[in-house]
């Protein structure tokens, strides 16, 4: 389709930080150039003019073969998802090379990281079946829940092997301007099933039961949003962290609330928001025996005021937040930081610039600044084009910092991570009148690190050889490209994602033990009708890892590429929804975590009522 007029949006922005724990270091901001209250979380302040990486609707959730949340994320190229256990006993997160503790994620615009580890970043208290949309943006992942406009009744149950069990309840109510959200599940399995396992690795399946329960309410009113949650877990660990005990277990118990108000007076606005989280965490080397307990709070609290004029928006704020951990292994700790910025945007016709400014203050690292850039032109045929530039900052978390145990020694000396990102990428989006939407989207990106916290072998340390050391230079070269086509009820979707990353660091050489990053990853989707009511739902992907292992025995192995299919067959009358699914149904043997071998062929029964 040719376009006959052309609309200019040219956007600047400097995208501000704060230093808090558990960051990422790239730039996001709003889906879709709409504005979205990302401004205070992990890392960064944002504006508001980024394009998403990706975006899953609560339909295509609805037709997945995934359990949890990591499963759905699996099925986007730019995330590397990388599990121990299943099921969700652990998963970490990483994007674009990146290490697991520079991914920022959210709960409808509210951070939930802890400042102890990355390890725990998806210990979230919300339901797959209470999600409404996962917004991915670049080093950002916001879970944003339903938002009902009529009351909603859904209950579900599944059923699968190695006495897998889960069931749930999710409502959604309106009254007036009120909307409400409660959902509640539980989840029980008996360990997971993996091809070809050596004795030890089949003595360390057989230690990863699991037994989750979540909890979750959100009421919302005008400018007023409240959510609160808890979440139970305990898990039989195998060999998480490390290969000595094949009888690990982790308990973890967790807590969030926060609570926004946003009022509106004239051209005048004011935006607050609190939110806490806690989360306690009980280690065992040697399942009955305690090794390690940590209890980790962060409370933020956050001001900001805008003012709308003819040509623009103002906006200028403050963010406080206090992290506290209190440790068997770190002893207890107390950090604050104090995040300040102020941020102008101009509307003028089809122009619109930001220019915003930080500055970041932190008890333990000093001050701190941060900038950035964003040049987008957009066309009314459904094209965007756009540049970006921005420098980011991390701090250390605490386990970076004073963990002392295993064959892990953390430093008090490391210093914040920073870098400089560039991307330059389009998008196109067009619905046809006869049916169908097709988009295309691509992102060409350059990351120039510098103290890049990793965990890196010294060969000295016959005791903790495995150090937290910043690594002097680190960079990253990207891309992403995504194409997606949906026609009609019998093909709903057919979808072809593809990234790309390059390091120019060799790990061997730098003794990197979490540098190990996807090179290659390749996803096709696809969803489909049979007769009727009756369809099927397909996940292809491809994975190639860089970097080396040590296998239960000690010996190096370097990871190999991998291919997994995963399958949903549905049947959908009226409210019922009944499906059979089963995720790696070539039953391949892999491994994407050190040396701890990933879940075979594994079969499930779904039934959904929505009232």
């Amino acid at each position: 389709m040719r376009c006959r007029s052309v609309a200019v949006s040219v956007t600047f922005f400097l995208s501000l930080l704060t230093t808090l724990a558990a960051e990422t270091d790239s730039v996001a901001g709003a889906l879709h150039l709409q504005e979205v209250e990302v401004l205070s979380h992990a890392t960064q302040i944002h504006s508001q003019a980024y394009r998403p990486v990706a975006e899953v609707t609560q339909a295509e959730i609805a037709t997945m073969p995934a359990t949890t949340l990591e499963d759905v994320l699996q099925t986007v190229a730019g995330v590397d998802i990388r599990t121990r256990g299943a099921n969700g006993a652990q998963a970490d997160i990483s994007m674009r090379g990146g290490t697991f503790d520079q991914v920022t994620v959210m709960l409808n615009g509210v951070n939930t990281n802890d400042a102890q580890t990355g390890h725990y970043a998806l210990n979230l208290p919300v339901p797959l079946s209470a999600v409404g949309r996962i917004e991915v943006l670049d080093g950002i992942i916001n879970i944003v829940t339903m938002q009902p406009e009529e009351d909603t009744y859904d209950v579900s149950m599944q059923l699968g092997m190695n006495m897998f069990a889960n069931a749930g309840f999710t409502g959604g109510w309106k009254r007036n301007e009120w909307r409400f959200v409660a959902s509640g599940e539980y989840g029980h399995n008996k360990g997971y099933y993996a091809p070809k396992p050596s004795e030890k690795e089949q003595t360390a399946l057989s230690n990863s039961d699991l037994d989750i329960a979540n909890i979750y309410f959100n009421a919302s009113w005008k400018g007023l949003d409240l959510q609160v949650g808890a979440q139970y877990k305990d898990a039989g660990a195998g060999s998480f962290y490390g290969f000595g005990s094949q009888d690990q277990f982790d308990a973890t118990r967790t807590g969030f609330g926060a609570v926004k108000w946003k009022m509106d007076l004239g051209r005048w606005g004011i935006d607050l928001q609190a939110a806490y989280r806690a989360n306690y965490d009980r280690y065992e080397w040697h399942r009955g025996k305690v090794s390690n307990r940590h209890f980790t709070q962060n409370a933020t609290g956050t001001a900001k005021a805008y003012y709308n004029s003819s040509i623009g928006k103002t906006t200028f704020g403050v963010e406080v937040r206090n992290e506290h951990i209190h440790s068997t292994n770190f002893g207890t700790h107390n950090r604050l930081n104090v995040n300040y910025f102020a941020q102008q945007t101009f509307h003028v016709e089809g122009f619109s610039t930001t220019l915003a400014a930080s500055g970041i203050y932190n008890t333990k690292f000093g001050n701190h600044w941060t900038v950035g850039a964003d040049l987008g032109y957009s066309f009314p045929c459904g094209v965007t084009v756009y540049a970006n530039a921005n420098r980011s900052l991390r701090m250390p978390t605490f386990t970076d910092l004073y963990y002392d145990a295993g064959n892990q020694l953390g430093s008090s000396d490391l210093k914040p991570e920073k870098s400089w990102t560039t991307s330059v990428g389009g998008t196109y989006r067009q619905s046809f009148e006869k049916g169908g939407t097709i988009f295309v989207g691509a992102d060409l990106y350059y990351r120039w690190g510098r103290d890049i916290i990793d965990w890196v072998y010294v060969a000295a340390d016959t005791k903790r050889p495995y150090h937290a050391a910043n690594q002097q230079k680190v960079n990253t070269l990207g891309v992403e490209c995504s194409v997606q086509y949906k026609l009609n009820e019998w093909l709903r979707k057919v979808q072809v994602s593809y990234a790309y990353t390059l390091l120019d660091i060799n790990l061997e050489e730098a003794n990197s033990r979490y540098l190990d990053y996807l090179r290659h990853k390749v996803v096709v989707s696809l969803e489909h009708g049979i007769y009727k009511g009756l369809g099927a739902s397909w996940t292809f992907s491809f994975r190639e890892r860089q970097g080396q292992f040590n296998d239960t025995e000690g010996a190096v192995q370097d990871f190999q590429p991998v291919c997994l299919l995963d399958g949903e067959v549905f049947y959908e009358y009226k409210q019922w929804r009944v499906a059979i699914e089963c995720t790696n149904i070539t039953n391949r043997h892999y491994y994407d975590y050190g040396g701890i071998l990933q879940p075979g062929a594994w079969a499930r029964a779904h039934l959904r009522v929505r009232l």
